[in-house]
């Protein structure tokens, strides 16, 4: 079996951690490969730590066998020791941010270090392509939710908030809308600072729309396909990475990313009838079986397991 080595600083849980948990579990899965994981010393370990449920040997393995591939996301290239970096190691780098059109920012620098790169979205890909050269090969595996760790939708008529306004990344944006649409009347909920994941979901799956206030640039966004296949209407403005699954009248609502906007996209879901609604939240449904973490799998897998060919032909 090929040893595929992880590496993390894990501080708190945040989206790109679980999309990092996410690829070792796909390899974990894979009977031709086995998945280890480098933390930092000053890395976080309870039960906000997703490999914590896996056990202390995760953590502190007490062999180590030489690594056959590297996986690496964000910053962890920064924790490479020189010999690591070595032309005959195959390094897998995932890509969860949307590059800016000028090469600027932390994570730009290594784009130019040898890599085959798995893009979350297209529009990641799209980015890289109409850029400088980015040194390896450029995938795309489109970003998966993990369905079965979801609270199971509710009907209309069990649940209790109208509107869920996650604003963690905005929070100034999202307390105006709030705001706005409390004084009408409707009830809502404000998430402007992180919760732990299960109650996030929990209130998600209990409101009748939720609204995203993401910042300009992101990679995939996943809360928003969260939203969908918890049967929620969504309101979402464009950041670039979630163009192909929230697409405007089709899958849900995207308006400017201004407050007057927002809140009207948002009072229009409220105000439809259930009936209405149901051929915008059949198509997100489908959307998000598009979106699965077994579908991510099974194209992460095929790229491992031709991990050495690709780099061979970088």
């Amino acid at each position: 079996m090929s040893v595929v080595l992880f590496h993390r600083n894990f501080q708190r849980l945040q989206g790109g951690h679980l999309k990092v948990f996410h690829y070792y579990e796909h390899v974990r899965s894979s009977i031709s490969h086995e998945a280890r994981i480098r933390f930092t010393a000053d890395s976080v370990w309870d039960a906000s730590n997703p490999w914590f449920a896996l056990g202390e040997s995760v953590r502190n393995p007490r062999d180590q066998p030489p690594a056959d591939v590297m996986f690496l996301a964000g910053m962890d290239w920064k924790r490479l020791a020189p010999e690591e970096c070595a032309p005959a190691l195959p390094i897998i780098n995932l890509i969860q941010y949307m590059p800016r059109a000028r090469r600027e920012g932390p994570m730009s620098q290594f784009l130019t270090r040898p890599a085959i790169r798995i893009c979350v979205s297209p529009e990641i890909q799209e980015a890289l392509e109409a850029g400088a050269p980015v040194a390896g090969p450029l995938l795309t595996v489109p970003i998966g939710v993990d369905l079965e760790r979801l609270p199971p939708p509710r009907p209309p008529e069990h649940r209790d908030i109208d509107c869920v306004v996650l604003a963690v990344k905005d929070p100034p944006l999202g307390q105006r809308v709030a705001g706005h649409l409390g004084a009408a009347g409707h009830r809502v909920l404000l998430v402007a600072e992180p919760l732990p994941r299960s109650e996030l979901l929990d209130a998600m799956a209990r409101a009748r729309v939720t609204v995203h206030v993401p910042v300009m640039r992101e990679g995939a966004y996943l809360p928003a396909l969260e939203s969908m296949a918890l049967g929620a209407a969504v309101v979402c403005p464009d950041c670039v990475g979630n163009r192909s699954f929230c697409r405007d009248g089709d899958t849900c609502l995207v308006p400017a990313r201004k407050e007057r906007a927002l809140v009207k996209a948002t009072r229009t879901l409220l105000g439809a009838a259930p009936e209405e609604l149901e051929p915008m939240l059949s198509r997100a449904r489908e959307e998000t079986m598009r979106h699965t973490l077994a579908a991510e799998r099974e194209s992460f897998l095929e790229i491992l397991d031709r991990a050495q060919e690709l780099w061979a032909a970088r």
